[in-house]
C-alpha cells in the first residue's frame, strides 16, 4: 500500500485553490491535497479528531481575519502540532514576510508563480519533496 501524504493547502482565493488543485493533480504524485479557506478554518481542521493531520502545508501569507504568519505562530506554539513543516506559499515577496516566516520556524518560503507552468513547477517540486522524505504512518 502507498503512503499518500496528507498536504493541507491554505488560501483564501477560490481562484488560486482551483488553480493549485489543477496543477498538483497534473503533477502526478501521489498525494492528498486537502484545502482551508482561511487560517482559522485550517486550525480547525488540525484540532479536529476526524481529520487526518497533514504531513506537510503550504500556507498564503496575507489572507483576511488570521493571517498565515498567525496561522503558523500559532501551530509552531502548540506541541501535538508544531512538527509539521509549514511551507509559506505568497504572492508577497516583503522581506518583512519572509524574515518574519523564518523566524518563527516556517520550512521555507516560495513565491506564488504568476503563471500556470511556474505553479506546475511548485506542485512538481512539493511532490519531489514528499516523495524522498519518509513520513510515518498516521
Amino acid at each position: 500500500m502507498i503512503n499518500r501524504p496528507d498536504i493541507l493547502i491554505v488560501d483564501d482565493s477560490a481562484a488560486d485553490r482551483a488553480s493549485i488543485k489543477i496543477a498538483f493533480a497534473q503533477a502526478g504524485y501521489h498525494l492528498n491535497i486537502r484545502f482551508a479557506a482561511s487560517g482559522g478554518a485550517a486550525l480547525n481542521y488540525l484540532k479536529s479528531d476526524n481529520e487526518p493531520r497533514p504531513q506537510l502545508m503550504l500556507v498564503d501569507v496575507k489572507m483576511p481575519g488570521f493571517s498565515g504568519l498567525e496561522l503558523l505562530q500559532t501551530v509552531k506554539r502548540d506541541p501535538q502540532l508544531q512538527h509539521i513543516p509549514i511551507i509559506m506559499f505568497s504572492g508577497s515577496d516583503d522581506k518583512g514576510d519572509v524574515s518574519s516566516a523564518y523566524s518563527h520556524f516556517a520550512a521555507g518560503y516560495i513565491r506564488k508563480p504568476a503563471d500556470v507552468e511556474g505553479l506546475n513547477e511548485v506542485a512538481d517540486t512539493v511532490g519531489k519533496l514528499c516523495a524522498v522524505l519518509s513520513f510515518p504512518e498516521p
